[in-house]
This record gives structure tokens, C-alpha cells and sequence, in this order.
């Protein structure tokens, strides 16, 4: 049996829901919930020590870090595959699968939190709680980022580098789009469903405007969207406490990161 123990609207929980889902593969999913700090509680601790979402447990034996998870899937379950059988194009779907581990995911948390999260945690928290919970965090430096964002939103200083680092990587997605349809190269691979979820963060922050002159990675992000594994494991999973869709709700975000695209 696979137990995915993961959160709505986590990018990391959802690319590996979008692999799960290609590949037909049946799980059973126990959402932990992050505002609530199940995931720093002691029983999720001793799953995952560093207090992320997801894991994957199969065969009562728990699997962290989704690019592991994603590439574990693959050697256990090699039907549907998701990894291309040329060399060549495996070694370049796993330089883009490298991408979100190399600080493209610390900085989507960064932007995100200065967009929205920032006030969604003041909301369920006093001074005293947020303390705590930040002590709780076994990762030092996340902790000491979000102290920082919560007292300086957008003017903390690495939220420029970022967004900086959002724009690189989608202008890198656009010049290899242009000559090809999918990231790794004909075929759709991890490469796509590993950087989907950080284009869709944007996206559900009102922040098209970072690829509005970049339209190989518009119609990639709509071929994306138009594959039935985007509805399960994205559109199917709607925001609670946490919520990323400040675009829905009218809020615009987007003057105060093109202010630092242009500076």
C-alpha cells in the first residue's frame, strides 16, 4: 500500500500527487496540517525528523523528499514511465528535477510568504505562538527566514534574490521551449511535473506577469494544466488555512514584484 502523507497545497506534495496520478498508481492520502503544526509534532518527527511534507511510506516504510520520492516511484513502479530511455534526455530531466533542491523551493516559501502567508499565520497566531512555532523548526535558517518575513515581508532582504531567481529559471524554461515541447525534450517527463508546481504558485499568486513576454512557457504551463493528473492532484486539493490563491481573491502582489524585477 502507498500512504502519502502530505498537505493540500504544499508544491512539494504536489508533484508527487501529479506522479502518482500519471502513472495510475493507487494511494491513500493522510493530509498533515501545517498551520496546526501536526508536522512538527513528535509522532511526525519521528517519520521525518527534518518535519516536511511528503512522505511517501510504502510497505510501512517511510520515503522522504519528494525528487527522492519521485525518482523511488519510478524504480518500484516502472510502468507508464516518467523517465525518458535515452541517456541523454534522462541526464536533462535530472538537471531540471535538481532545480527546486538547488533554491528554487526555498525561494517560491520566500515569495510566498511575503505574498501570503505571512498574513495568514498572523491571523492564527499571537506574538507568543509564532515564537514557538518557529523554535519548534528543526531547520535553523528556515526559521530565521520567516522571522524575517513576518517583520519585513517584501523588504526582506533575500525576497529579492527569489523572485530574481524565478525569473532565471523561467527564462531558462523559455529557451528550451522554444524548440521543443516538453522541458527534457519530446517526451513529458519528472522534468515537467517538478517545476509545474512553482509555476502554478505564481500563477495562484496573481504573478502571470513573469512570463507574460515569455509564451513557450505559457503554452507549456496550458498543456500542463490540460493533462487530467493536473485537476487531480492540483485543482482537486483546494487551500484551507494556507492559501496561495490570492489571485481568486483579488489580491494584487504582482506591483510590489515587478517593483523588484526592475530594480
Amino acid at each position: 500500500m502507498l500512504i502519502l502523507l502530505h498537505h493540500n497545497i504544499s508544491v512539494c506534495a504536489q508533484k508527487v500527487r501529479m506522479a502518482l496520478d500519471e502513472k495510475e498508481l493507487e494511494w491513500v492520502g493522510r493530509e498533515i496540517d501545517l498551520m496546526k503544526q501536526e508536522h512538527l509534532s513528535p509522532e511526525f518527527l519521528k517519520i521525518n525528523p527534518r518535519g516536511l511534507v511528503p512522505v511517501l511510506i510504502h510497505n510501512d516504510i517511510p520515503i522522504c523528499e519528494s525528487t527522492v520520492i519521485l525518482e523511488y516511484i519510478e524504480d518500484v513502479f516502472p510502468d507508464r514511465s516518467l523517465r525518458p530511455a535515452s541517456p541523454v534526455a534522462r541526464a536533462k530531466m535530472r538537471a531540471w528535477t535538481k532545480i527546486p533542491d538547488e533554491g528554487l523551493h526555498v525561494a517560491c516559501a520566500s515569495v510566498t510568504y511575503a505574498a501570503a502567508f505571512v498574513h495568514q499565520l498572523r491571523s492564527n497566531h499571537d506574538k507568543q505562538e509564532w515564537e514557538d512555532r518557529l523554535k519548534k523548526l528543526p531547520d535553523r535558517s528556515r526559521a530565521e527566514r520567516q522571522r524575517q518575513i513576518v517583520e519585513l515581508e517584501f523588504n526582506a532582504p533575500f525576497v529579492k534574490d527569489a523572485v530574481l531567481l524565478h525569473d532565471k529559471t523561467l527564462k531558462e524554461m523559455e529557451a528550451v521551449l522554444s524548440s521543443q515541447e516538453w522541458l527534457a525534450g519530446s517526451e513529458f517527463t519528472l522534468a515537467d511535473i517538478a517545476l509545474v508546481p512553482y509555476v502554478t504558485r505564481l500563477a495562484r499568486l496573481g504573478l502571470e506577469g513573469m512570463w507574460a513576454h515569455r509564451p513557450n512557457v505559457a503554452k507549456w504551463l496550458a498543456a500542463m494544466q490540460a493533462r487530467p493528473s493536473f485537476d487531480t492532484a492540483f485543482t482537486a486539493f483546494q487551500s484551507n488555512a494556507y492559501d496561495d490563491e490570492l489571485k481568486k481573491h483579488g489580491i494584487d502582489v504582482w506591483p510590489q514584484v515587478k517593483h523588484l524585477l526592475e530594480t
